[in-house]
């Protein structure tokens, strides 16, 4: 006899019972657990909002959860730095509410601009943002270009909405009526990428020289005026220069180093006849910079003007007229930060004694060529043009080899031999326009001595390093 409280199996009513008990139990099971898998789905995407995926993907790490303290890799990136102008200002006649809409509102239209070109962004400081791009320089600038043109849909509205408001609302009077400008600074260079902090409390982050350089080149910026500049090491890293406008503007020492960098200014996004002004001056400007660079203050000084008189709008032009005179008031012959003397220095090398030797070799032909271009004597120069191809030539081949011999992988393998085909390009076109005599050859010897001394600088603490490091872990000490 069943007891009392047991189910009666022996009838078919006991038994669909207990069967709809059971089936509910587990619906409610399953229920259970997929609320806690929808949980932990929202939670992976809350986290990928503060930790960016990008940099947990290239950490190795399949999930945030996987990231711990100690956990670092070095890669090759480009990082941009943006800053609103004038914002601090801006902002003090802004409502904390006001100020947050306002910073919100514009990211909203930056964010996924960063994001269309492969880039991703690390941080947001205050009203600057921090981005990187894993790829090449190509996406960074490209970026930053989209960038600026979204900005003047970001003013387009703000002046729209601004408008629609009464003449006394706060928020109407607060704005300045003008629009907003921004600068942007790229840099390119080797990253360590990891985890710092304590036990309680770690951050994924890139610490680097290089992005203190990006940081720095944003800044200046505000100096000439101008929305967007680069380093020598993005300019390194860009497919067809030539596809953007592009000129030489200054050169900016960094703490801790001996080669000041060049940076460079990119006015693709100016209003048309602006950019066609500096187009058409741009030898002109380069002449007066050779000139400045040189410390011959007097020439620079007239060349300045003469491009300020054909393009009044030309801010950098202005920058440097001004420091010409400053200079000849003065009677200082130190111009900026250049560092007109080149010399080999120990912070070169890379630690491969064969590659090491043939750096210091075509360190020097760069420098020979420079002081005889500077010097007037072009025909001992197209003998060292020679020299410098034959070595040269002769260098990126066992580079090249190297990196066939020991599997060095396709991607950084290919940039690197484009970079070798670059610099081919630029002294075979330096070697003509030595020989066709057109172009003066101070200007010829500038392009030595900063442009291209810069470029080879650039090749070895970057391409060359990398190379280096992939090849210490598969070559003996012996063979090094």
């Amino acid at each position: 006899m069943p007891k009392l409280g047991d189910t009666d199996f022996s009838t078919p009513t006991g038994a669909e019972d207990e069967l709809r008990r059971l089936r509910a139990r587990l619906d409610t099971e399953i229920a259970t657990r997929q609320g806690v898998e929808q949980r932990l789905a929202d939670l992976q995407t809350a986290y990928s909002r503060f930790v960016p995926p990008q940099l947990v993907e290239l950490l190795g790490k399949d999930s945030i959860l996987d990231v711990d303290w100690g956990n670092q890799a070095e890669k090759k990136m480009t990082i941009l730095f943006s800053d609103i102008r004038g914002f601090a200002s801006l902002s003090e006649r802004m409502s904390p509410q006001q100020c947050f809409d306002f910073i919100n509102a514009y990211l909203s239209f930056m964010e996924p601009v960063v994001l269309a070109h492969g880039g991703f962004i690390d941080k947001y400081i205050g009203d600057s943002v921090m981005a990187l791009f894993p790829s090449r320089g190509d996406d960074a600038l490209h970026a930053a270009l989209d960038m600026l043109a979204e900005l003047n849909n970001f003013n387009a509205q703000r002046a729209v909405q601004l408008a629609e408001l009464p003449v006394d609302h706060p928020e109407r009077r607060s704005s300045s009526g003008s629009d907003i400008r921004i600068g942007i600074g790229l840099n390119s260079g080797l990253l360590m990428l990891g985890v710092i902090g304590g036990s309680k409390r770690m951050e994924v982050t890139v610490i680097s020289d290089a992005v203190n350089l990006a940081s720095r080149v944003e800044t200046l910026t505000k100096t000439y005026q101008t929305p967007l500049l680069l380093t020598q090491h993005t300019l390194n890293s860009i497919r067809s220069p030539a596809d953007f406008s592009i000129r030489f503007v200054d050169r900016v020492r960094v703490r801790g180093k001996h080669l000041a960098q060049s940076i460079y200014e990119v006015f693709d996004a100016d209003p048309p006849p602006l950019k066609a002004a500096k187009l058409a001056s741009r030898d002109t400007f380069e002449d007066a910079l050779a000139h400045y660079h040189f410390r011959r203050m007097d020439e620079a000084l007239t060349l300045f003007s003469d491009c300020l008189e054909h393009t009044p709008g030309d801010t950098p032009a202005a920058v440097y007229w001004q420091r010409c005179r400053q200079a000849n008031r003065n009677h200082l012959v130190e111009a900026g930060e250049s560092d007109s003397l080149a010399r080999w220095h120990p912070e070169y090398l890379i630690g491969f004694a064969g590659l090491d030797e043939m750096h210091q070799v075509i360190f020097g032909h760069i420098v020979a060529l420079a002081d005889a271009l500077q010097e007037g004597a072009a025909g001992r120069a197209e003998q060292l043009v020679g020299k410098l191809v034959e070595d040269t030539v002769e260098h990126f081949d066992v580079e090249e080899r190297l990196m066939d011999a020991h599997g060095y992988p396709r991607s950084p393998r290919a940039e690197h031999c484009q970079q070798h085909a670059k610099f081919r390009e630029f002294i075979d076109a330096l070697f003509a326009e030595i020989r066709a005599g057109r172009t003066s050859t101070l200007r010829l010897a500038f392009r030595c001595q900063f442009l291209l001394l810069d470029w080879f600088i650039s090749h070895i603490n970057i391409t060359d390093r990398h190379l280096e490091r992939f090849l210490a872990a598969r070559v003996t000490p012996d063979a090094r």
